[in-house]
C-alpha cells in the first residue's frame, strides 16, 4: 500500500431510513433491506471527502447533523444507501462506551476479548494486557464486572484497548468527553504519539478548541450534508456563525392565552465590546455587554427577566434575573417594550458559549419562562490557557526550600 495513497476515501457518500411502520419495522428488526414506503430520511448524503496517513480530521455540527452516522459507516457498522466509502488498514473505534463489552465479564476478560477482536491472537493479547491496564488505571476494579463501572471507568478501559490494538486509522465519538481532566489530557497525549506515527484520526467533538489543537481539517456537517472543510479555525468560525444565527423559538402568545397567561417576544439581541462592536471572539478577562429589546403582546404582571450563559452542552455557567437582584420590574402594557442591557465581565476559560436573555412570568413565587429566548454564542480567546469553565486567573507558583 502506498504511503500517500488515503487511509479513508468516500465519494458520494449517503446513509438512507425508511420509515419503520408495517413490515419494514420486521425487516429492521432481523437487519434485512427495507421496502421503499413512504418518505425516505436521509442521515447523510452526497458526502466525499479524503483522509490520509497521519492526518486528523475533526468533524462538526448540531445533533442530528449526520456525525455520528459517518462514523458508523466508516466502520463498517452501516452499510451506505448510496455512494461508497473505502477504508484501508486496521481500524479501531470509539463509537459507544463500552460497546462490544460484556456486562458479566470483568475489565480484564473484556480488555482480552476485545483484543482478540482487533485480530490478535491469544498470545498477543495477553501480551498487550499490561499495557491496557496501566494506561486504564482503575485499579482493583479491572477484576470486577464491567457493569458495575461507572462511565468515567468504561471510558478508560475502551480507550486503553482501542489506542493499544495498533490501528492504521482511529474513530472517536465524544469518548474523550467522558473521565476526568488527567485521563482527558492522558488519551489526547496518546492521540499526538499515533498521530506522529502515521496513525490517522478521525473524531466528532463538540470540543472545539480540542478540534482547533489536534485537528488538520475540519469538517463541518448540516442535517447530512457537508457543509465546509478545510482549515479547522475558518471551519469553527463558519460553526459558531450558524449558531449565533439561528433564529431563536417562536415565543408563545400568537394567539389569545388562556386564563392570566401572558407573552412577550425579543425583536433583537447583540453582543457588543464597550465600544459598540459585535464581537465573536471576546477575551476572557474583558467587559462586554448584552443588549436586546423586548416587546409585550400581551398585558403581563411582574414579568422577569434573566441573562444566562450556558456551555454548547447546556451546560449553565451563570445565570442572573431581576428576581435575584431583587429588581421589580412593573407591569407591562400590550405592545410596550423595553430594553435589556447588561454589562459583564468575561471570566471563562477558551471555548465555546452561548449568552441569552429570557423572559418569565410569576406563577405564585415561582417565574414560569416564556418560549423565545433569543441566544448568541461566541468563543472565548485567552492568553492563558486554562480549562473548565471559569478562568480564575491563578497565578501559580513554585518556591523551593533548601
Amino acid at each position: 500500500m502506498s504511503s500517500e495513497a488515503p487511509f479513508i476515501q468516500a465519494r458520494g457518500l449517503g446513509k438512507a431510513y425508511a420509515p419503520l411502520t408495517g413490515w419494514n419495522a420486521l425487516r429492521h428488526l432481523f437487519l434485512l433491506p427495507a421496502k421503499e414506503q413512504g418518505q425516505e430520511f436521509w442521515a447523510l448524503r452526497n458526502l466525499s471527502f479524503d483522509l490520509s496517513r497521519g492526518k486528523v480530521l475533526g468533524i462538526v455540527g448540531n445533533n442530528g447533523s449526520g456525525k455520528s452516522t459517518l462514523l458508523q459507516l466508516t466502520a463498517g457498522l452501516l452499510r451506505p444507501s448510496e455512494g461508497h466509502i473505502k477504508v484501508q488498514g486496521r481500524c479501531s473505534a470509539l463509537l459507544e462506551l463500552g460497546a462490544g463489552f460484556n456486562p458479566e465479564f470483568s475489565g480484564r476478560e473484556n480488555a482480552l476479548h476485545s483484543s482478540t477482536i482487533y485480530g490478535f491472537d491469544r498470545s498477543e493479547a495477553e501480551a498487550r494486557l499490561e499495557q491496557i491496564l496501566a494506561f486504564a488505571d482503575i485499579g482493583d476494579h479491572i477484576d470486577a464486572p464491567v457493569k458495575t463501572y461507572s462511565s468515567g471507568m468504561y471510558a478508560r478501559l475502551a480507550f486503553a484497548v482501542a489506542v493499544n490494538a495498533d490501528p492504521d486509522l482511529l474513530l472517536v465519538d465524544e469518548v474523550l468527553a467522558v473521565g476526568d481532566v488527567a485521563f482527558q489530557a492522558r488519551c489526547y497525549r496518546r492521540i499526538e504519539e499515533m498521530k506522529s506515527r502515521g496513525t490517522s484520526i478521525l473524531f466528532v467533538s463538540h470540543d472545539l478548541n480540542n478540534l482547533k489543537m489536534f485537528a488538520d481539517e475540519v469538517l463541518l456537517l448540516d442535517r447530512g450534508q457537508m457543509l465546509a472543510k478545510g482549515d479547522p479555525r475558518q471551519v469553527i468560525d463558519t460553526y459558531l456563525e450558524r449558531l449565533a444565527n439561528t433564529p431563536a423559538l417562536e415565543p408563545q402568545g400568537r394567539g389569545q392565552p388562556d386564563g392570566e397567561q401572558a407573552g412577550g417576544r425579543f425583536l433583537d439581541f447583540c453582543f457588543t465590546d464597550s465600544q459598540g462592536n459585535a464581537v465573536q471572539h471576546p477575551l476572557a478577562g474583558e467587559r462586554y455587554v448584552a443588549e436586546a429589546e423586548f416587546e409585550a403582546l400581551y398585558p403581563m404582571e411582574e414579568p422577569v427577566f434573566s441573562l444566562q450563559v450556558q456551555t454548547l452542552q447546556g451546560v449553565v455557567v451563570y445565570d442572573t434575573s431581576t428576581l435575584m437582584k431583587h429588581q421589580p420590574v412593573r407591569s407591562l402594557k400590550v405592545g410596550e417594550r423595553l430594553r435589556l442591557r447588561a454589562e459583564l465581565t468575561l471570566n471563562l476559560a477558551p471555548g465555546p458559549f452561548r449568552i441569552g436573555f429570557g423572559a418569565a412570568i410569576l406563577e405564585g413565587e415561582l417565574p414560569r419562562p416564556l418560549n423565545g429566548t433569543p441566544q448568541l454564542t461566541f468563543e472565548v480567546i485567552a492568553q492563558q490557557p486554562a480549562y473548565g469553565f471559569a478562568n480564575l486567573y491563578s497565578n501559580l507558583e513554585l518556591h523551593y526550600e533548601n
